[in-house]
């Protein structure tokens, strides 16, 4: 679709249109052509999806200062590793280095495997004067051209003069979704980025499929590509840290992105007996230091061919040779020792070690308690269960602390931490002290627990009392348990019948029948009774086994506005609405609830002028949200 001028030096492109397209479309899109090349802009940063998924590919890569300077307008060089690293020519990189096609770009010269692949294979040409102008900008219709021509468009799907028949198709494509600008502007490193983001989602021009399925890549129903399938494309691990210059010793630069529970961290932040996955091609490290000490109680099939471990009466598969060599028979950990065991990406036991190496202590949220047996959740979202002689004192709730004396002996206490102020998400803080950006934060009921986050806790005034506990390392939280600040933890629904009776002041009972999400289950109650009526409530408990239920509060106030994620009413005041929502009709001559679904089914019922009813479980200042909605 593009070849070099031979008079002049200049690219020229040969002159194409699409068949039927009017001149109207070409007038528009020469808005921008005249004058100096105006920059296009794509509302891309370091944190969208777009950025992640090219980064994982090993598209882009960020310098010495973990910037991917994407403001900066990309060269023809940067392009071209680009258009290759997103191609089916991002293997032949290594056997194009050495050597060059153009005599301004010399063998020896970085990008000289990139501009060799994505000049030979007409993605990105060169001038007529042998010259490629690797330190040139590259204008919005060149970057498009380059795609169009990866999706399988050629010279014999347009007529006219380039560019308005390839740009009227970049638009009808969706491949212009999140760019701002037009024929001349020249393009950021962000609009090259959002630009081969669209182009993965786009079908290829006979239609058989997406760009992304055609590289091998997996994707979801909206066309969108399996980020953790690229993720683990090609990645080496699991690797145990035992040295702090373990990064050189794997090949791994020093300017490598690092991400630990989904966050960036730098190399430094890495530590001793953490369990990495690298990949060199993307220049990328993934760090998990989830750890569980207990006893080594079994080896499964056998220790001479184990598989998978019993410690301390929960079971964990094993992930790599590493751990094998350390649990079997001919390893130094025996059946009965207390070890710790370093568990990977997929909560698999990527290797183990003694109890008395890392002299680990492991802090848990309980979820469940006997006198034989505790079992909780730690501070990662780790899954643990011990066995304890005689347990009289831990319960559901508690935040306890487990460690191994030098005999394999099993101690358990109970841990505490007081904390309190404001939640601001943008400085990252809680009253004055700092978060960490990788901080796990478990929000908790009575046994049991959801993940939380920054972001849901912001503009939210914590007490003491809503701390169960925290850490601190380097001066900032990295992990935090709350005591129901959020209500997230607690599930939503309506109760559809309350009976309940009592034939002296110490015999009750009750019956009950509710809707949880559009499961329906009953529960009847000899020795307790809920001082609760039919209506949205809030529950404790699974199924039929609710221990407590009550009403939720139903806003008086009338709608002054509402969407997909707030609703305002007139006296001021705003409630988000939970992102688990639950959405039910009432049935007024049959008074029954009918269970409809999510917001969306929500806001058509509210636009199609249904009677709605917003029930909240407490203030917003408190971190209520609506959590069921119904319409009649």
């Amino acid at each position: 679709m593009k070849q070099a001028d031979q008079a002049s030096g200049k690219p020229f492109e040969k002159t194409y249109m699409c068949k039927g397209i009017a001149v109207f479309l070409a007038l528009c899109l020469l808005v921008g052509i005249v004058g100096t090349p105006l920059e296009a802009r794509a509302a891309v940063d370091d944190s969208t999806s777009a950025t992640m998924m090219l980064e994982a590919m090993g598209v882009i890569s960020a310098d010495s200062s973990g910037n991917y300077n994407l403001g900066t307008n990309v060269t023809r060089a940067e392009y071209a590793k680009m258009l290759v690293m997103a191609s089916k020519y991002k293997d032949q990189v290594a056997a194009s280095f050495y050597s060059s096609l153009f005599r301004d770009v010399n063998s020896s010269n970085w990008a000289s495997p990139y501009v060799k692949l994505s000049a030979s294979n007409n993605l990105l040409s060169g001038y007529s004067d042998g010259t490629f102008r690797p330190d040139s900008k590259v204008t919005l219709e060149q970057g498009v051209n380059s795609v169009l021509l990866l999706l399988g468009y050629t010279s014999t799907d347009f007529t006219g003069a380039f560019p308005y028949a390839q740009m009227n198709l970049y638009s009808s494509l969706g491949l212009s979704s999140g760019i701002v600008g037009g024929i001349g502007t020249l393009m950021t490193k962000g609009d090259a980025v959002q630009l081969i983001y669209n182009t993965l989602k786009t079908d290829l021009k006979d239609g058989s499929q997406t760009y992304a399925e055609s590289l091998g890549y997996s994707v979801n129903d909206n066309g969108e590509v399996n980020y953790a399938g690229v993720v683990t494309d090609n990645m080496n691990g699991p690797y145990t840290v035992t040295a702090s210059d373990w990064y050189s010793k794997l090949g791994i630069n020093s300017g490598a992105v690092v991400y630990r529970n989904g966050s960036k961290i730098s190399l430094s932040d890495v530590d001793l007996y953490d369990i990495i996955y690298y990949s060199k091609a993307k220049s990328t490290v993934w760090a998990y230091n989830d750890r569980v000490t207990g006893i080594y109680d079994k080896a499964t099939p056998s220790q001479d061919a184990v598989t998978s471990i019993t410690l301390s009466g929960k079971a964990y598969t094993l992930e790599s040779t590493k751990a094998f060599s350390a649990l079997s028979s001919s390893g130094s950990l025996k059946i009965g020792d207390a070890i710790t065991l370093l568990l990977g990406k997929d909560g698999l036991v990527a290797d183990a070690v003694s109890s008395t190496v890392l002299k680990q202590e492991t802090i848990f949220y309980v979820t469940s308690a006997d006198t034989t047996s505790v079992e909780g959740v730690t501070l990662t979202g780790t899954e643990v269960a011990y066995t304890v002689d005689k347990n009289g004192t831990i319960e559901p709730g508690d935040v306890v602390k487990v460690t191994f004396d030098s005999s394999g002996n099993l101690q358990i206490s109970s841990v505490s931490g007081s904390l309190y102020g404001t939640v601001d998400s943008a400085l990252m803080t809680i009253g004055s002290n700092k978060i960490s950006s990788t901080a796990t934060i478990l929000d908790t009921y009575e046994g049991a627990y959801t993940a939380t986050s920054v972001s849901r806790l912001d503009g939210l005034q914590l007490d003491s009392g809503d701390v169960l506990y925290y850490e601190a390392k380097s001066g900032y939280i990295t992990s935090l348990v709350l005591e129901n600040v959020t209500g997230d933890a607690l599930q939503y629904g309506v109760i559809t019948s309350a009976k309940s009776s009592s034939k002296d002041s110490t015999s009750v009972s009750g019956s009950y029948v509710y809707n949880i999400k559009g499961s329906s289950y009953s529960l009847n109650s000899s020795n307790t009774k809920f001082n609760v009526s039919a209506g949205p409530a809030m529950f404790y408990g699974t199924g039929g086994n609710v221990e407590k239920m009550k009403n939720l509060t139903r806003a008086n106030a009338k709608v002054k506005s509402v969407d997909s994620s707030t609703v305002t009413f007139t006296d001021g005041t705003a409630y988000k609405i939970a992102a688990d929502v639950a959405v039910y009709e009432y049935k007024t001559s049959s008074q029954t609830y009918s269970y409809e679904g999510s917001v969306s089914d929500a806001l058509a019922a509210y636009k199609s002028g249904k009677t709605m009813t917003y029930c909240y479980d407490k203030e917003p200042s408190k971190g209520g949200q609506i959590r069921v909605i119904l319409y009649q």
